[in-house]
């Protein structure tokens, strides 16, 4: 299981280094003035410049074109802790287009890295390939992401928990013949790790070119020593956005959540599965672990190709575009399949707002799978207006946590939500890690995308959104999963929490923005 230990370390140490800092440079300034015997006029002139900074850090925020909540949590942290809320600021909250690293490189805006499928201008959808009022979704995800819908000509199979998803990973890594690509936020070198790795190992020495991403926060456990065995064997691999000194470095921050493997051009995999034991409940874990990942096959793939190739150009500054990895590969198949991405480098929250278009569009239902309940205001009042609306809105949530504080918040925002007739069900065998929404159990969104602040507007996210036969399979396993959830009873609820509780959510809450 997943406990994020070192990221968790990494924070605790941001703020224990800033908090060491204000007594060291109060010690410091006094040691100094005494030795020196400064004047007044000196020790004034310190003083005030320290002011000044403060004053433009806040200034900053406050110009912001955010909305105010997401800048009420900052403000409050520099008026009662400034020296914290400075280092925490130019640590966490520094917005990520205006960095060196973004500003260099020009293929990563507006699309600009997509070269092999059409533009929103040239494409058209034809005609009964689904309702019109889904077919917004499309067109708005196209004009969003720049990457296009594929019609009938792209299969997805839906694969639960890893038990599925690793034998089906293998196999297919196994077939290649020309090139793999792998991107994941989490490598973990345990055995599942290992005998993957092994994999593409031998892969690489049959001639096949393999590259692997991965997050440098996110596989932060991984023993070195495993890593250095990929890299002698004959394998790319890019480690996004190593840390080597966490102050003042947003590199800490912004971290790349995506998972992404094609092999050939022709086979993809995408969704909320990392690669370590956890996920993989054949392998004796503390509870069960229920997540979903979607394998494609055709012509969708080589959306997948385009954006793990953005990744590379991120971190290597090297721009791949060779036809071989865009092969002309066609699986015929009904409904729609489109890969949507989003992430800090984008003006706007991509799929958070591709997310409200279908909750507020929805007629009948909207069903989610999420492992936190950390949201914007925006998406919190679209969930709540749908309800209203007579939407029946379904929210499946972990019982069992993995992160203390966003648990925290997650019951926050389910007594909020409840308020509003929207029906939550805590999971009950196990963690679940499943990033899904249906609509009107007829288009459906799969990825990486968690339902929080984090995957809307800090980290590098993926989601597949479609129509057609998958979107039942997750509509069955939606409703498995239900069975073996617990309907939670509003009153019941508010009864079960202290007032202690109750307070500690309501605080936690108010930091949702920068969790």
């Amino acid at each position: 299981m997943e406990k994020n230990l070192r990221k968790n370390l990494l924070v605790v140490l941001v703020i224990a280094m800033a908090i060491a800092g204000r007594f060291l440079l109060e010690f410091l300034f006094n040691q100094v003035w005494d030795f020196f015997d400064l004047t007044s006029a000196t020790g004034i002139f310190v003083r005030s410049l320290f002011v000044v900074i403060f004053i433009l850090i806040w200034f900053s925020i406050t110009l912001r074109s955010e909305n105010p909540h997401q800048k009420l949590p900052w403000l409050l942290i520099l008026t009662f802790e400034p020296v914290l809320g400075i280092t925490l600021f130019m640590t966490f909250g520094r917005n990520f287009r205006q960095s060196y690293r973004y500003r260099r490189r020009p293929l990563m805006k507006q699309g600009n890295y997509i070269t092999r499928e059409e533009s929103p201008q040239t494409l058209r959808i034809p005609e009964g390939s689904t309702d019109p009022t889904y077919t917004q979704f499309f067109t708005a995800a196209h004009r969003m992401s720049h990457h296009q819908p594929f019609i009938d000509n792209t299969r997805i199979d839906i694969l639960k928990n890893g038990e599925a998803f690793y034998p089906e990973l293998i196999k297919s890594i196994d077939a290649a013949k020309d090139f793999i690509l792998f991107e994941f936020f989490i490598l973990r070198s345990d055995t599942t790790g290992r005998k993957i790795v092994e994999s593409l190992i031998r892969k690489a020495q049959e001639g096949v070119e393999v590259k692997i991403i991965i997050d440098a926060l996110g596989s932060a456990r991984t023993s070195w020593r495993f890593i250095r065995k990929i890299k002698k064997s004959n394998i790319d691999l890019v480690i996004n956005d190593k840390i080597y000194f966490p102050l003042f470095n947003t590199r800490i921050n912004y971290r790349n959540h995506r998972k992404i493997v094609v092999i050939d051009g022709h086979t993809g995999f995408t969704g909320g599965m990392n690669i370590a034991d956890e996920y993989d409940n054949t392998i004796e874990n503390d509870y069960y672990f229920r997540d979903t990942q979607i394998k494609l096959e055709g012509a969708a793939v080589r959306s997948l190709t385009a954006l793990f190739f953005k990744d590379y150009y991120y971190n290597t500054n090297r721009f791949i575009d060779e036809t071989r990895y865009y092969p002309q590969t066609t699986v015929r198949s009904e409904g729609l399949a489109q890969i949507v991405q989003s992430g800090p480098d984008s003006k706007n929250a991509l799929i958070r707002n591709l997310y409200l278009k279908m909750i507020m569009t929805a007629k009948h239902s909207v069903k989610i799978m999420t492992p936190y309940l950390a949201m914007d205001q925006e998406t919190l009042t679209a969930l709540k207006v749908a309800a209203q609306s007579g939407v029946r809105v379904e929210i499946i949530v972990p019982g069992i946590p993995d992160k203390y504080i966003v648990y925290k918040v997650t019951k926050a925002y389910i007594t909020t939500l409840l308020s509003d007739d929207v029906h939550i069900y805590q999971y009950e065998k196990g963690f679940c890690h499943a990033k899904l929404l249906i609509i009107d159990d007829t288009v459906a969104s799969v990825g990486s995308y968690n339902l929080d602040n984090r995957s809307a507007v800090i980290d590098f996210e993926i989601t597949a959104l479609m129509t057609g036969p998958a979107v039942s399979t997750l509509l069955a396993d939606f409703e498995a999963d239900k069975q073996e959830s617990t309907a939670i009873d509003e009153k019941e609820w508010n009864e079960s929490r202290s007032f202690f509780t109750k307070f500690l959510e309501g605080i936690m809450s108010i930091f949702t923005p920068i969790i």
